[in-house]
């Protein structure tokens, strides 16, 4: 849903259109881990695992972070020995909730179809692979998990959140997409947008 911007809180994963092939690919974000001490700094740009990003917090304080982009060369967390005291690799380990506060837009795009596999930067919902038109809005949904939820709460007569996995993305659905004259398209359409993709 362009028309509104709730999508600080996303999953790991979610489904972006490849803009090399124009296929359903799949895009991680990357983990952020704060750089403790200025000593620290030059062994994470130094490391071939991370890379270093200086940001600023709310009060314009500047500090560094290291990223790591999941699987970017491999599909697990490697084993490093020799990380600086304070650390643990799994320190960059994705949280186990479903939907989690984003901390930046990097992270790594794999396609299937096409075999490409690199650092991207997420512009969402532009890149959403799951994604319908209707009126002057869009309706978008994380992958394919959550079009699901989104065509069952949509077209459910009594909306129960709790029921639903995704229930904080689906609380933020804007109006439009709810009324009554909009549940029958929108759901038909929903379906058909997970049997052909």
């Amino acid at each position: 849903m362009s028309s509104y911007s709730y999508y600080s809180l996303m999953p790991h994963k979610v489904a972006v259109t490849c803009e090399t092939c124009g296929k359903e690919a799949s895009f991680e974000f990357a983990e952020h881990v704060k750089i403790k001490f200025r000593r620290d700094l030059a062994w994470f740009e130094r490391s071939v695992h991370f890379e270093c990003v200086k940001q600023q917090d709310v009060e314009g304080q500047s500090f560094h972070t290291a990223v790591y982009y999941h699987k970017l060369r491999t599909n697990n967390l490697p084993t490093i020995q020799d990380l600086p005291e304070g650390y643990e690799i799994e320190d960059w380990a994705h949280p186990d909730y479903k939907l989690y506060s984003r901390y930046g837009w990097r992270g790594t795009l794999i396609c299937g179809s096409c075999g490409a596999r690199r650092k991207h930067t997420l512009d969402w919902p532009r890149e959403a692979y799951f994604q319908i038109a209707y009126k002057s809005d869009t309706l978008w949904a994380f992958d394919r998990e959550s079009v699901s939820e989104l065509a069952n709460f949509i077209g459910a007569d009594h909306r129960r959140p709790e029921e639903y996995s995704y229930w904080p993305f689906l609380m933020k659905i804007p109006q439009v997409f709810l009324t009554r004259s909009a549940r029958e398209p929108l759901v038909k359409r929903l379906e058909k947008l997970l049997s052909v993709a």
